[in-house]
Order: C-alpha cells, then sequence, then structure tokens
C-alpha cells in the first residue's frame, strides 16, 4: 500500500469520525449502525470529547507545520492554498471547543444524554436575517438604526417580516403567510 493511499485513509477516517461526532441524532442510530462515534454523549469524560479537542483539532496543526517544513520553494501565498483558510480553522476551533464545553457542562449539571445534532445556530441567522431584510440596501446601520429594527420586530412580530436571503428557513406553526405579490387589478368599466 503506498503512503498516498494511506494519507487518504487517515484523512478520510479523521473527517468522518469528526462529523459522526457532531451529528449524534438519537439514542438508537448509534446502535443500529453499529458505530459508536454515532452514540449519545452520556459521560462528560467519554473519549470521544478527548478526541474532538485533542486529536482532530492537533490534525490541523500537523496539517499546517507539514506545509511549512514542505521541501522546495513556495510563496506565502501557495503554503496558505495547500491549507484551509485561518478563518476555517478558527471556525473548527470554535465550534469544537464549544460542542465539547457545552457537552461536558450538560452532563455535569444532571442531563442524562446529550445529542450534538441539535447544537446549531438556526436562530441565530434568522433572527439576524430578519434585521438584514428589515435594514434594505444598508448595510452597515447604526445601534440607533439597529435598535429601532429591534422595536419594529418585537412590535410587529418577527412572522411579518421573512427573511429573503439566508441558509436557514423559517417555520411557520400558522398558514397565514404575508405575501408582497401585487393584488390583480380589477376590470374598468366604461360610461
Amino acid at each position: 500500500m503506498g503512503i498516498e493511499l494511506v494519507l487518504q485513509q487517515s484523512l478520510y477516517a479523521t473527517w468522518t469520525n469528526f462529523f459522526d461526532c457532531l451529528n449524534v441524532r438519537n439514542l438508537n442510530e448509534g446502535h443500529q449502525k453499529r458505530k459508536d462515534n454515532l452514540k449519545p454523549f452520556t459521560d462528560p469524560n467519554d473519549p470521544r470529547l478527548d478526541y474532538l479537542t485533542d486529536d482532530f483539532l492537533k490534525y490541523f496543526d500537523d496539517w499546517k507545520q507539514s506545509v511549512e517544513a514542505r521541501p522546495g520553494e513556495y510563496s506565502k501565498t501557495q503554503k496558505n492554498q495547500m491549507q484551509l483558510s485561518y478563518q476555517t480553522l478558527e471556525g473548527f476551533r470554535i465550534t469544537v471547543r464549544s460542542v465539547v464545553e457545552c457537552t461536558r457542562l450538560l452532563l455535569r449539571k444532571g442531563m442524562p444524554f446529550v445529542l450534538t445534532e441539535r447544537f446549531n445556530q438556526d436562530p441565530i441567522e434568522q433572527h439576524f436575517g430578519i434585521h438584514r431584510t428589515s435594514g434594505g440596501c444598508n448595510n452597515n446601520p447604526t445601534v440607533n438604526q439597529f435598535n429601532h429594527a429591534m422595536v419594529k420586530i418585537r412590535t410587529v412580530g418577527q412572522h411579518a417580516i421573512a427573511p429573503v436571503r439566508g441558509n436557514t428557513k423559517r417555520r411557520l406553526n400558522y398558514p397565514h403567510v404575508i405575501d408582497n405579490n401585487p393584488l390583480p387589478k380589477r376590470p374598468r368599466h366604461s360610461l
């Protein structure tokens, strides 16, 4: 087996383990699929939590070191293109550390289990999507404009201002939705 194949399998296993640990959906999936990483978290000292903070995040540090130590003359731009962006790496670090600490805290406070799929930022994205929509073309609102939008959202109700853009969809519990389509014109009657 070539070194490249071993590295590909290692990369695949790293990402598979990461996604499985952060996508624990229900109490039975891990048992049904025979995958320990899909079992719910029940112990604050679960080895998967240590894997996420120690092994998974260390993988990116090792990746960066291997790019920096690569023989040959590469510009800084070329080396940056050989690895994930700084913003993506920082996002992974924040996500992993937050999920691990929240899981441990919940389990220490008496929760019987934690399903990591339930951690998401969709409600926050929906809320700020409403703000972006209500601001029109203003990409840089002042504090007063933001506060005015908050009052408007609280007064009218957040379901009245539906976000146009974003990667989340609003779940409405009632069939009445405000529609911005023009009303049909009535025919004119001649005298």
